[in-house]
């Protein structure tokens, strides 16, 4: 019988992630909260660049057939890319369990004659090498952002490979969305990258949900047919990140870890408060 979450080692680590939540979690920072549910796992060794592509086999091969169980018959999703790109799991401290795995594919693949995915079925002259939006150097690819079936198994969300989002959530009931989780991976490893702009070919659900908590991508071209209709986006990670702190302080708060991972560029800050005041005017 296939699983769909992945038992993670036990240790002191995880176990500290079993204690029960206070009675009023409201009073705590939106950070605090998330940070006792999931944490990070950078896959850096053997085992745990097994652990995502068997949970990669799962949502991709057996959930949603976007890849072919025979190309992968030992039960692991991988191809060339794999080894040009940093990968992370995302482990649900309660269950001990890991429930999400994300791959950012960096710039070096290109130069060992691997395309990214996203000039596949992108127009060339929205790629082209000398494109400021999407510096050919510092530039990776968001890749195989996969959530377990276990964790979709609300409001619908099995029908796509990431969770849903409700307007009228209260942004503590994001807690169990583990796609928040998913993006502070990307910013962890694009900081170890030493990358500094992002694409991707994004479910046009997921890119509403992040743009709802205030993550913004920018399209590039119109949507495509990619395992699925797919919107080919791209992001200044630093502009990105810089709006969502004015927009949503507690997301950003997740997603560069209080600042630990990227810090706040406060002159962008005063740049596009003062865009926004002119705007308003």
């Amino acid at each position: 019988m296939s699983r769909t979450t992945i038992a993670a080692p036990k240790g002191p680590k995880a176990q500290a992630g079993r204690q029960d939540a206070p009675g009023d979690a409201k009073k705590e920072r939106l950070s605090t909260v998330y940070g006792r549910y999931f944490d990070c796992v950078p896959a850096e060794t053997a085992e745990q660049r097994t652990e995502a592509f068997r949970l990669r086999y799962q949502v991709y091969c057996k959930e949603h057939d976007f890849e072919d169980e025979s190309d992968n018959p030992d039960g692991y999703e991988q191809d060339q890319l794999d080894d040009h790109a940093l990968h992370t799991l995302l482990l649900h401290r309660p269950s001990e369990t890991y429930v999400g795995t994300v791959r950012l594919i960096l710039p070096d693949a290109e130069e060992h004659g691997l395309e990214f995915p996203i000039r596949t079925v992108c127009d060339p002259s929205l790629l082209r090498e000398n494109n400021e939006n999407l510096p050919q150097n510092y530039t990776a690819e968001i890749s195989r952002f996969a959530v377990s079936k276990n964790f979709r198994r609300r409001d619908g969300d099995e029908q796509t490979t990431v969770g849903g989002y409700n307007d009228d959530e209260d942004p503590r009931r994001l807690i169990p969305h583990i796609s928040l989780g998913l993006m502070q991976a990307i910013v962890e490893m694009a900081r170890r990258g030493g990358v500094t702009h992002l694409c991707a070919m994004m479910e046009p659900a997921l890119l509403r949900m992040l743009s709802r908590l205030g993550i913004h991508f920018n399209n590039l071209g119109p949507r495509v047919e990619y395992h699925g209709i797919r919107q080919p986006c791209y992001s200044d990670l630093d502009l990105l990140l810089t709006r969502t702190w004015i927009e949503r302080r507690e997301v950003w708060e997740i997603l560069t870890r209080d600042g630990e991972i990227w810090p706040l560029n406060t002159e962008l800050v005063d740049t596009l408060s003062q865009e926004a005041m002119v705007a308003a005017e």
